[in-house]
């Protein structure tokens, strides 16, 4: 649920942002700057913190315990290891909203990645600093790759109580599950490049965080494929909805 609420928000401001009606913003840090503004947003912060580490918990029990006994083949390991790594796209979102609520200079609500980018210049003074950044972002570019290989498989129907829709649903389920997974790898893909490129290049200034990367895809791919994956974030978002609602924990093979 924490996840639906954060990328159907940044999905929507990604398209108003499009559309000029709004500067910006289409971050997790921003968002949850925005939210801190308002007490119902701080309380909405806790709850997505809460959310997130729940999630990160029950991936990692997935991971290790396979209480879907999907076995101990490589396939199988290889998939309970993608859903371990997946918890880290969840534990960024914890530190995010941790950043939003205690960090003295806080995210600007426009989307600008200040806070991204001031982390990798602190990393490049230490040693190992570039080949830290550079880790980063091979992280990024496998979660996406995970994220993309997952939505193509279908895998996350499996996870939904199939009783729970009719086959008519089900169509329109996949349609919602396949934009989402897909717009949501891209996004993280194009952050964990410009992470590399960073590194490579020794210039901060090329670390983009998600509001950026929309605007990447805005000025460099094309307006449309702009509004497709900020509709696709969106769907993301509605599936992993869907999926609160409707979460199978007896799935898989017994």
């Amino acid at each position: 649920m924490s996840t639906a609420i954060i990328y159907g928000a940044i999905g929507i401001i990604a398209l108003l942002s499009f559309f000029k009606l709004m500067h910006g913003g289409a971050d997790e840090n921003s968002f949850f700057v925005l939210l801190d503004r308002f007490t119902a947003g701080r309380i909405l912060n806790w709850a997505i913190i809460l959310g997130a580490v729940c999630f990160i918990v029950w991936r990692l029990y997935e991971a290790f315990t396979d209480p879907y006994h999907t076995g101990h083949h490589i396939k199988a390991i290889l998939l309970r290891t993608g859903g371990a790594f997946s918890s880290g796209a969840d534990a960024f979102i914890a530190i995010s909203v941790l950043q939003a609520l205690f960090n003295r200079h806080k995210a600007p609500v426009t989307g600008d990645p200040i806070q991204q980018r001031s982390f990798v210049n602190e990393l490049f003074q230490s040693h190992w600093g570039h080949i830290l950044v550079i880790i980063i972002g091979v992280i990024g570019l496998l979660t996406a790759a995970v994220l993309i290989l997952y939505g193509l498989s279908a895998r996350f129907m499996e996870k939904l109580r199939a009783d729970d829709f009719s086959k008519g649903t089900k169509h329109v389920l996949r349609i919602i599950a396949y934009a989402g997974y897909l717009s949501r790898g891209v996004i993280v893909g194009i952050i964990g490049f410009f992470f590399i490129k960073a590194a490579i290049k020794d210039n901060s200034t090329y670390v983009v965080n998600t509001d950026k990367a929309f605007d990447f895809i805005g000025d460099h791919v094309g307006h449309l494929w702009f509004i497709l994956i900020s509709i696709g974030t969106i769907c993301y978002g509605v599936y992993m909805f869907i999926l609160a609602l409707h979460y199978d924990v007896r799935s898989g093979k017994r």
